[in-house]
């Protein structure tokens, strides 16, 4: 087993239980999600920084074992518009610090960067914060048991707000922050600007039409700046979202001084932190996250403390197996205890035995009687077998083999002699006729005790009376 492998196996594989979000506005946080509603959904904070206001409210919730999405305002980073590189996408992240080394003023091992394509264009849209603030914020939520899952920017989740519309101008102010617009093209920020020079309240004051009347001339610049850059992108909706204005007030003083459609984000009145806390929720993939997975610590298994668990546990182990085997050499030794006492009363039995056949062994004496006896017995039995076949060919009779003679009887043929044993016909007689003797022999053949008969020998000649005379063997006679 490798050493990647034994670590891997003291690795935390704990996953987060829940999911929040917390949205940075200049004068609150906002919280998409509170865990056990222990969260307020509003947090604001004054002289102090948002971070030090985040880590104690979550610490005075006990909130732990959660992974917390934080979208950051547009004054907490910078965004730039370059060309595409030419390098793999894959690479684009790690190449941004140094392709905006011309352009920004920090170093770029001070920044953490990301780029988003620019719809329409061969742009991207870049995001660059400081790499200071994101590492202080990693390290301040891991002290309370809480992941830093992604940090988002909120020009980011403004697209995703005006519902089905996918293009479309927004005119936008948080609470203590400055007039914005930013044009949205396929729900992605093409453009945005700062409009300075306008101070707030825009409604509600005596000089509000002259401050209409000049917000109306800076968006209806960018309007136009946006209609020649932006051909290919239809722009004829604004929407409104300035907090602690009258909206529909905004509303109306602006349609009747631009040449776009203009509508209120939120009929409900909302500010900018709420709608961007409840749209974070619903946002589950986002371009461009400014917290990359190289910023996160690599974690050290190799510890003290890691070290000294894996010993105790490999003691323990060693531990155990020594016990199982001691007692398993303790029930193999009984057990040999036992089949060694088996084997002695065994030794002891073959020894008797042994005596006993010893007393039971017979004498050279009986043996030859026993191989007298033997003989004797063979011999009596040979004898018994030859009476029996004897007996056997009596049983079958000569008297059939008469008999069967005596119904082939011709007048051709007349029998002087006859020899009947076990295994022999020999016949002697006188014939008319030499031809009537082959007849008369194949006549035996319709007879049971006669088939199957045959003769080695015919011997055929004359009689002194001039009669033919015949001699059939069923064996010729040795020379």
């Amino acid at each position: 087993m490798n050493i990647q492998a034994l670590l891997g196996k003291f690795k935390n594989s704990k996953q987060t239980a829940a999911r929040i979000g917390v949205v940075v506005q200049p004068s609150a946080l906002f919280f998409s999600s509170a865990v056990g509603n222990d969260l307020p959904q509003q947090v604001p904070f004054d002289n102090i920084p948002w971070q030090e206001a985040l880590v104690k409210v979550l610490r005075e919730r006990n909130i732990s074992d959660v992974s917390l999405d934080v979208v950051l305002h547009s004054n907490l980073y910078q965004t730039y518009q370059i060309e595409k590189p030419n390098v793999p996408d894959e690479e684009i992240s790690s190449a941004l610090p140094f392709l905006l080394k011309e352009i920004i003023s920090e170093r770029i091992t001070e920044i953490v960067a990301d780029s988003a394509p620019l719809p329409l264009s061969t742009k991207r849209q870049v995001y660059v914060v400081s790499r200071a603030l994101i590492v202080g914020l990693y390290e301040s939520l891991t002290k309370l048991g809480i992941e830093l899952g992604r940090v988002l920017v909120e020009d980011e989740i403004w697209g995703h707000t005006a519902g089905d519309k996918s293009n479309f101008l927004l005119l936008q102010r948080s609470k203590r922050g400055q007039f914005r617009v930013s044009a949205y093209v396929e729900k992605q920020c093409a453009f945005q600007r700062t409009i300075r020079g306008v101070t707030p309240p825009l409604t509600g004051v005596a000089s509000s039409v002259l401050q209409l009347d000049g917000i109306a001339l800076e968006l209806q610049r960018s309007i136009d700046y946006l209609s020649s850059q932006l051909r290919g992108a239809s722009l004829h909706q604004m929407q409104v979202c300035c907090d602690e204005e009258e909206q529909q007030e905004i509303v109306l003083a602006l349609s009747d001084r631009l040449n776009v459609k203009v509508a209120a984000l939120s009929d409900s009145e909302q500010e900018s932190g709420p709608i961007l806390a409840a749209m974070l929720s619903d946002i589950h993939h986002a371009e461009v996250n400014l917290f990359p997975a190289e910023l996160k610590p690599k974690k050290d298994y190799l510890t003290l403390k890691n070290v000294a668990v894996g010993w105790g546990a490999v003691a323990a182990v060693l531990l155990l197996s020594a016990s199982y085997f001691q007692f398993q050499k303790s029930q193999l030794e009984q057990e040999l205890q036992l089949f060694r006492a088996q084997e002695a009363e065994f030794k002891q039995q073959v020894t008797s035995l042994e005596e006993r056949l010893a007393k039971h062994k017979p004498t050279a004496a009986k043996v030859a009687a026993v191989a007298r006896l033997k003989l004797e017995i063979e011999a009596k039995r040979n004898s018994l077998d030859a009476v029996g076949e004897f007996d056997d060919s009596q049983q079958q009779g000569y008297s059939g083999v008469m008999r069967s003679l005596s119904e082939l009887g011709r007048d051709d043929i007349s029998l002087s002699s006859i020899f009947i044993d076990a295994t022999t016909l020999d016949l002697q007689g006188l014939a008319r006729e030499a031809k009537s003797i082959p007849n008369w022999v194949n006549q035996f053949k319709s007879e049971i005790n006669l088939v199957g008969r045959s003769f080695e020998k015919l011997k055929i000649g004359r009689n002194e009376h001039d009669i033919i005379t015949f001699e059939l063997k069923t064996k010729q006679e040795s020379k």
